[in-house]
């Protein structure tokens, strides 16, 4: 068996953890997943093949869900729990944390470290494999490395959807204007955020009178989008870890 390490770090945040890591470990490869997430039968071992195949620094691997109880039909219709799943060994332009596997020697060897100011709002692991991509290190999928992530009945809920649609833009953004500052990129992404506020409240209409609840949340998802980017280009940050 293995040896396992455990390793405590004081500071809150997933910046903090995650760098930790960086700073920890000892092997060739680091390895991500996310404590909700449970790994199959072809993991990590796909992590690996695919950094293998194609020299990538990062690789990212599919997380599938798994419901503990039955969702309402109205988010089994908008697939609202459903991830794209790319082409395995497809080259990608960013990558999340929570199924990840890492070069360690060509992220220190490119001084790529986690950044903190998004270590308590999230979005440190778009900006981590973004850093990456603009340093010239290769981002990879493998189609196999698939882990499963449990969802429960507290988030079958339009509320929660909507602020975790709001959250994720509003990070999203952040990571943008971070990569590029200018004033044209803010306007840009205001002006894509009133025309999906008006998308929104179109599909809320029509979801209401067709009676199709999926289609009027997909609405008030694309509403809670453009709310989120708007609070992205205005900088505001709301902890997400205490």
């Amino acid at each position: 068996m293995a040896p396992i390490r455990y390793i405590h770090e004081p500071r809150p945040g997933l910046s903090a953890a995650r760098n930790r890591a960086l700073d920890e470990s000892r092997g060739d490869i680091l390895v991500f997943i996310d404590d909700d997430e449970v790994a199959g039968p072809g993991w990590p071992d796909g992590l690996v093949r695919a950094m293998a195949a194609t020299n990538a620094t990062l690789v990212g691997g599919p997380v599938r869900t798994i419901f503990t109880c039955d969702p309402p039909r109205w988010i089994v219709d908008g697939k609202f729990f459903s991830r794209p799943e790319p082409t395995d060994l497809s080259t990608q332009r960013w990558l999340r944390s929570g199924n990840l596997a890492i070069n360690i020697c060509a992220i220190r060897s490119a001084s790529i470290r986690f950044d903190e100011r998004f270590g308590t709002t999230g979005g440190e692991d778009v900006q981590f494999s973004r850093h990456a991509k603009a340093k010239g290190l290769g981002l990879s999928w493998s189609a196999t490395a698939v882990v499963s992530e449990f969802v429960g009945p507290e988030r079958l809920s339009l509320k929660w959807l909507a602020r975790r649609e709001r959250d994720s833009t509003a990070n999203w953004v952040r990571v943008e204007t971070d990569q590029d500052s200018r004033w044209r990129i803010r306007a840009l992404i205001a002006a894509r955020s009133a025309t999906r506020l008006s998308q929104g409240a179109a599909l809320v209409v029509a979801g209401t009178i067709t009676t199709r609840m999926h289609v009027a949340a997909q609405g008030v998802l694309h509403m809670a989008r453009a709310v989120g980017a708007i609070k992205g280009i205005a900088g505001q940050r709301r902890p997400r870890y205490r």
